[in-house]
């Protein structure tokens, strides 16, 4: 996988849209309320939000680059929300099926168009290799993809974003080159390094 440098085509400066930030203001503020209310339930004990408007930036950077977008472990679907909002399809595939109902709820106040699945983001034919880095230290492995629910499949989406946990950035990305398609994009967070978006491509 290359590292899309500043010097690529997604290099463009994000300006903001002041109607569309506005309100994505609003959903980031209900997410930490919804934070504030539910965290010390079983369902949120995974979850971490990202800096969200530094992934809008990273959205706006990618418009009419990308056109399908979806978000590994949504949680509450914040950045799939956004990206439908912003034109892209948009789907997220989380393991809790609680956050997927708020997902729902909270894409159907704000209107997005974005969909989402319970279940597991790692396709059923990824091949475990241990050698390269194929360690999952928190992330759900012992639930069905989610994939058939969207009627989907990872080489559908031009666009993946995550929020790995630190341990299972490799495992992450080698998902990306061996089951997504061909130059797809990864985008993803982190809290020490922020964004990163990195483009596969095959062996």
């Amino acid at each position: 996988m290359a590292v899309v440098t500043n010097d690529e085509e997604v290099s463009a400066v994000a300006k903001d849209d002041g109607s569309l930030l506005a309100e994505f203001r609003e959903l980031w503020a209900e997410a930490d309320n919804l934070w504030d209310q539910y965290q010390e339930t079983p369902a949120f004990h995974g979850y971490v939000s990202a800096d969200y408007y530094a992934v809008y930036q990273s959205l706006l950077r990618l418009e009419g680059t990308a056109a399908t977008l979806l978000e590994w472990g949504s949680g509450l679907g914040i950045v799939a929300i956004m990206a439908s909002r912003m034109g892209f399809e948009a789907y997220g595939i989380e393991a809790e099926p609680s956050l997927v109902e708020h997902a729902e709820r909270l894409a159907q106040f704000y209107g997005s168009a974005a969909q989402f699945a319970q279940g597991s983001f790692i396709p059923e034919e990824f091949e475990w290799d241990l050698i390269e880095g194929d360690e999952s230290q928190r992330t759900l492995i012992d639930i069905p993809a989610a994939y058939e629910s969207l009627d989907m499949e990872l080489r559908d989406f031009d666009l993946i974003y995550a929020y790995p946990w630190p341990e299972e950035h490799t495992l992450f990305r080698n998902i990306v080159r061996s089951c997504g398609q061909k130059n797809a994009l990864f985008l993803s967070y982190d809290g020490r390094e922020g964004m990163e978006l990195i483009r596969s491509h095959d062996p």
